[in-house]
């Protein structure tokens, strides 16, 4: 197994989830980047000296999963991505959804892109997937001497309606 051939079904089960339970179509960027050079957070939040708590308009989650090689996933997206995504998902206004719809929906979709991934990755091969949960981490630090996601490859995917992006470590 190599990384590559996993960020490729990454890239073909984001779509598929994004389009079937979202209804919100995709196009993953050919080529990897990292988390500073994606667009995911505006240049004036890069070049600042703004914390992880004024980049209250990226959303992060991690799930883990083992199987024969472990591992995470992070989804990175834009609130107002979120949002979208939310109103699609659950049928809901806007105005009627809160935080927890929307951390909600980015922790399913996470669970929904992982677990499409892996069931097309090794048909032989068992893996176990943890609890998506959302990511407290250091994942939007500025500054990457404490930013651990900073020079991971990172699959961006483009919307209409907003930028997401997908870090994915093995251990």
């Amino acid at each position: 197994m190599t990384m590559t051939n996993l960020m490729t079904q990454i890239a073909i089960s984001i779509s598929e989830v994004m389009e079937t339970m979202f209804y919100i179509p995709v196009e993953p960027r050919s080529c990897y980047t990292t988390l500073y050079e994606s667009g995911l957070i505006p240049d004036s939040q890069l070049n600042s000296k703004a914390s992880s708590s004024n980049l209250n308009n990226i959303e992060s989650a991690k799930i883990t999963f083992h199987g024969i090689f472990s591992g995470e996933i992070v989804l990175i997206a834009q609130e107002n991505l979120l949002v979208i995504m939310t109103e699609n998902f659950m049928g809901e206004e806007r105005d009627n959804l809160t935080s927890e719809h929307i951390e909600g929906t980015l922790k399913e979709a996470l669970n929904m892109l992982a677990g499409n991934t892996f069931s097309k990755l090794d048909s032989q091969s068992s893996f176990g997937l943890g609890v998506p949960e959302i990511n407290t981490s250091d994942i939007l630090q500025n500054d990457s001497k404490k930013n651990s996601y900073s020079k991971e490859p990172l699959i961006v995917i483009d919307t209409m309606d907003g930028i997401m992006g997908i870090i994915t470590r093995i251990e």
